[in-house]
């Protein structure tokens, strides 16, 4: 699952974002309508949003726009304890609340985001984190009634141990219970905001996965948990956790990555069109795309395969339960202190507060995961179970725990560059944060050549595959503020004759550039790049017994959305404008209230003004346009026009103090796409406001 954000933060046109996903990529993709909670103080329980003001409307709105294009939604209604939707307790029925509605009313609604739930509770305007879980508990029923999803993010693991996943359960038997009987409705995320504890949060939250109390894990990649000696967040670190949780620990989901408006989509100064309108623009930025969608585009083509659940299992062996119910909070529900220390935490890492890497030494060693307790078979077939309480005993000193995990874990290679395997499928990258480069010797287990050696520089991470015949590497590095092209460096060893490759750029950024050179045996390739690249070496040797089972990935595209029979709606503040007063586009802080969506759009009084937008009829045939304005003195010196031919001469009436009008319009369209204009034919007294309108087939 893909979750692409279409966010209040940069007062979204969520059409204009869905058009900006590529077709390939789009029916897999599910847009989370993210309401932010930003808001000063609360009035008699309820937060004083600054943005968004009035969240259930935006969100039925933006939900409406998806449904219309056929393309599966979620709404992210909460960030820690405030949510825009109301918690509700065990004993309501949530068929009959705003959480029924959106199921029932809206086909292509997949359900629930609450994001980084481990702060912000028991405020003036938010809930206990115990009434949060109890209400999830409920939720659940829910989504597992109309086949949706709860999904939940979780970060901040020292002062939020008392609310991470593993505390989730062990403290609440509603959410225990809830989640083992709809386990395949409830997603758990890591979230990296936090600027500390990274493989505590992993390890918390890939325990809820494969305890069997979540049916789905992901992970939520966010620049504000980067932390190293003040340096700005560099997106090119943002791929090797991707491409290492992804094919090694099972994670299904990516969501994100934050910040939206600074990693993902980006607002742009408003455009003008051929015809003269001016027009709100937004664009993906650039390691939006070389990132994350290259590297989705890598899991639909096979390059990327995630293993199942009982597959992770069976590769990690290790899991941590946490058995203890005395001590601080850390003890009851986070991993071990020293868990990672001499396995895969960086040599100048830290531990806790003062972990602060989410890059690991080793691939040698899988994640290890801290779980309350297993709770079906494939969570009890892990090889190694370690109670918390037998911690200390079992491992006095941490040579003694790396002794036993070098028993468990073979080593498969040599060197300081971060190397992990699962069946034929290498994940590699250079951990390093300070700008050095990292190397790996690492013999074949499938080729019949000898071995390959890698040096990458920073920020480089591959998926490397092994077949009999022949290696291939996805490869990407990418740097969007520095175009210079970085080279890494792969040797292949033991070759009977030349090996031949080829590679081709994926992504959109400056082409790539490969030297090779063949002598002794050994080809040696210079990749020059700055971006994703696909590389493949033919290449056989002498060697015998090599592997020859792996798994071949296998991706099913998923089942559209029924068609939305409902009500369109088209806010004014995303309407194409010429020579008008302006466009409101986030209104929180202008003179009238009570608006949908995030804003609205000010005709003015003058005699040139004109706004138009798009709309999208299934059919041929009437319809009608709700119009809803506001206005201080009634005026008809407005015309409608479809598809560029007058239609009405429409009467806005006077209208009270923050009460919006409706003016209704029968109109005919043809089936697709329709222009809906408004051009002023004479002066008014007042101004006129457009909040939105609504088509309804008549």
């Amino acid at each position: 699952m893909f979750m692409v954000h279409i966010d209040t933060w940069n007062t979204a046109d969520p059409q204009k974002v869905i058009d900006l996903i590529p077709e390939d990529i789009r029916p897999y993709t599910v847009f989370i309508l993210s309401m932010s909670i930003y808001h000063k103080s609360a009035t008699n329980g309820q937060c004083n949003w600054e943005l968004v003001e009035y969240g259930i409307e935006t969100a039925k709105s933006w939900l409406r726009t998806a449904a219309e294009n056929g393309v599966w939604a979620m709404i992210q209604p909460s960030s820690g304890g405030f949510s825009h939707l109301p918690d509700y307790g065990l004993d309501e029925d949530l068929e009959n609340t705003i959480y029924g509605e959106f199921f029932r009313d809206y086909p292509n609604f997949l359900g629930f985001n609450y994001a980084e739930q481990f702060w912000g509770f028991n405020d003036d305007c938010s809930p206990s984190f115990q009434d949060r879980w109890n209400h999830w508990a409920n939720l659940l029923k829910l989504t597992h009634k109309y086949g949706g999803y709860l999904a939940v993010s979780f970060t901040g693991g020292f002062w939020g141990a008392a609310l991470n996943p593993v505390a989730m359960v062990k403290s609440n038997e509603h959410l225990a219970a809830a989640t083992r009987a709809y386990t395949e409705n409830f997603i758990i995320q890591e979230k990296q905001t936090s600027s500390y504890g990274f493989h505590d949060i992993e390890s918390v939250s890939l325990g809820m996965y494969l305890s069997g109390y979540a049916g789905h894990y992901g992970i939520r990649p966010d620049s504000s948990g980067w932390n190293n000696n003040g340096q700005a967040y560099p997106p090119a670190a943002g791929a090797a956790p991707l491409l290492e949780h992804l094919m090694l620990t099972g994670e299904t989901v990516i969501d994100g990555p934050e910040l939206i408006w600074q990693q993902s989509i980006r607002s742009l100064y408003d455009g003008t069109t051929s015809d003269g309108y001016r027009t709100r623009r937004w664009d993906l930025f650039p390691q939006f795309k070389n990132i994350h969608l290259d590297i989705y585009r890598r899991m639909l083509d096979g390059t990327i395969r995630i293993p199942d659940r009982q597959e992770v299992v069976e590769r990690t062996k290790v899991v941590i339960v946490n058995d203890t119910y005395s001590g601080d909070d850390r003890n009851k529900y986070s991993s071990p202190g020293t868990l990672f220390s001499g396995l895969y935490l960086m040599d100048d890492d830290g531990t806790n507060l003062d972990q602060l890497s989410w890059f690991k030494k080793t691939g040698r060693y899988p994640a290890i995961p801290t779980v309350w307790q297993l709770s079906d078979d494939v969570a009890k077939s892990f090889q190694v179970q370690v109670n918390r309480s037998d911690y200390a005993r079992r491992w006095p000193n941490i040579a003694d725990k790396v002794n036993e995990f070098n028993n468990l874990f073979p080593q498969e290679s040599t060197g300081d560059l971060y190397v992990g395997r699962n069946e034929n499928a290498w994940v590699t990258y250079n951990p390093y944060r300070n700008g050095q480069s990292a190397s790996a010797h690492i013999p074949f287990q499938y080729n019949t050549c000898n071995a390959m050696d890698l040096t990458y520089t920073q920020w480089s991470a591959a998926v490397i595959k092994e077949y009999a015949d022949k290696i291939t590497f996805y490869l990407t590095n990418y740097t969007p503020d520095d175009s210079t092209l970085k080279t890494d460096v792969i040797r292949i060893s033991g070759g009977t004759s030349q090996s031949t490759y080829s590679f081709t750029d994926t992504g959109d950024h400056p082409s790539s550039s490969l030297t090779s050179d063949w002598s002794n045996n050994t080809l040696t390739l210079n990749v020059a790049h700055n971006g994703p690249l696909e590389i493949t070496v033919n290449c056989t040797g002498t060697a015998s017994n090599r592997r020859t089972d792996y798994t071949q990935a296998s991706v099913s595209p998923p089942a559209a959305p029924m068609a939305y029979t409902g009500p369109r709606q088209y806010e004014g503040e995303h309407f194409d404008y010429k020579n008008i007063a302006g466009i409101h586009a986030n209104a929180v802080h202008d003179s009238i209230r009570n608006y949908q969506g995030m804003g609205y759009v000010n005709f003015g009084k003058g005699n040139t003004a004109s706004v138009r937008d798009y709309v999208k009829a299934p059919t041929s045939g009437n319809y009608m346009l709700n119009i809803r304005y506001y206005t201080d003195s009634s005026t008809d010196s407005v015309t409608l026009y479809i598809n560029g031919v007058p239609a009405a001469t429409p009467t806005f009436n006077q209208t009270s103090s923050n009460n919006w009008a409706t003016n209704e319009q029968l109109i005919y369209l043809n089936e697709g796409s329709n222009e809906i204009e408004f051009r002023a034919n004479g002066y008014r007294s007042s101004d006129l406001f457009i909040d939105n309108i609504v088509l309804n087939q008549y």
